[in-house]
């Protein structure tokens, strides 16, 4: 029976009885891949944010590098490369802590254990200050289940330690999810997409030649408060309340008035009753002809 390997992470598992000079190897290469696959794991606290008093930033004039105190461990998934955003430094004489206001990113350049990491930012020293600390994600594809996004209020650890690692949820007015540059939602037309809230926002198309609905695929009512600026109408039917109807070089195939004391009409020609093109004017013709309607001025 030879050596045989764990389903998920192919860690080695030696052969009993066998392989006897290798099972030192073997348990060293199987702890190496261990470490590496439990610093990649997703670490919800990072991700979202910590905020502590004991985030320390080039603690003992140590440069460049950001701590805690107490065995936190709170960079235990964070790796060489990494980016992580800090915020919150009341010391900020460089411009490079990151404040409240203006948060920095720094990327990881040394770890020296779970609560120690270097970066490539040159720190001004501040243990004193609350700083909040997030690992930056890059895009990534993400293939699971629903993914609720909520306002929290507070990351401490004192928060972080109760209910198995929970947020407070906050109040609905801090945004919740901003997602900047391009989003694709959904991959087909079969994908939909469902608005609770109300749209605060003016939405504009990106370019020319992109449609609000389909044919076989309308929507029912628009309601517009505003004025509607439309190239071209076509209605399979029209109520007009109020307003007048002008310019253009179209016809009608029929025009009802239901209400209304007055139309006037300028250069249009009137076809009835099969006798042809007929005119309204304000003279009479030179050669009236049957149908033709006009009008003299006193």
């Amino acid at each position: 029976m030879a050596n045989t390997f764990t389903d998920n992470y192919d860690f080695v598992k030696s052969e009993i009885g066998g392989d006897n000079a290798a099972w030192g190897t073997n348990l060293h290469a199987t702890l190496v891949k261990a470490d590496t696959a439990l610093a990649k794991k997703l670490e919800d606290r990072l991700v979202s944010g910590i905020t502590s008093t004991a985030i320390l930033l080039s603690k003992d004039n140590s440069s460049n590098t950001i701590s805690t105190d107490a065995n936190l461990k709170y960079f235990e998934s964070v790796q060489v490369g990494d980016r992580i955003r800090v915020s919150g430094s009341t010391t900020n004489a460089s411009g490079v802590n990151g404040t409240a206001a203006n948060p920095a990113i720094h990327t990881v350049t040394a770890k020296t254990s779970a609560d120690s990491i270097t970066v490539d930012t040159n720190l001004t020293q501040d243990i004193t200050s609350s700083h909040t600390v997030a690992k930056v994600i890059e895009p990534i594809h993400i293939n699971s289940g629903p993914i609720v996004c909520a306002p929290l209020t507070s990351l401490s650890q004192t928060t972080r330690s109760v209910s198995g690692c929970a947020g407070v949820p906050g109040a609905d007015v801090t945004d919740a999810l901003v997602a900047n540059g391009n989003v694709t939602l959904g991959a087909t037309n079969a994908n939909t997409v469902s608005f609770t809230s109300k749209v605060d926002t003016d939405i504009l198309p990106s370019g020319a030649d992109l449609d609000l609905g389909a044919s076989g695929a309308e929507w029912t009512d628009l309601w517009i408060t505003g004025t509607a600026n439309i190239d071209s109408l076509v209605a399979d039917t029209a109520a007009i309340s109020g307003g007048s109807i002008t310019g253009g070089t179209g016809s009608f195939t029929t025009l009802a008035v239901t209400t209304g004391t007055t139309i006037s009409m300028n250069g249009y020609t009137v076809g009835t009753n099969g006798q042809g093109a007929r005119t309204v004017s304000s003279t009479a013709p030179g050669s009236p002809e049957n149908g033709d309607i006009w009008y003299e001025i006193a």
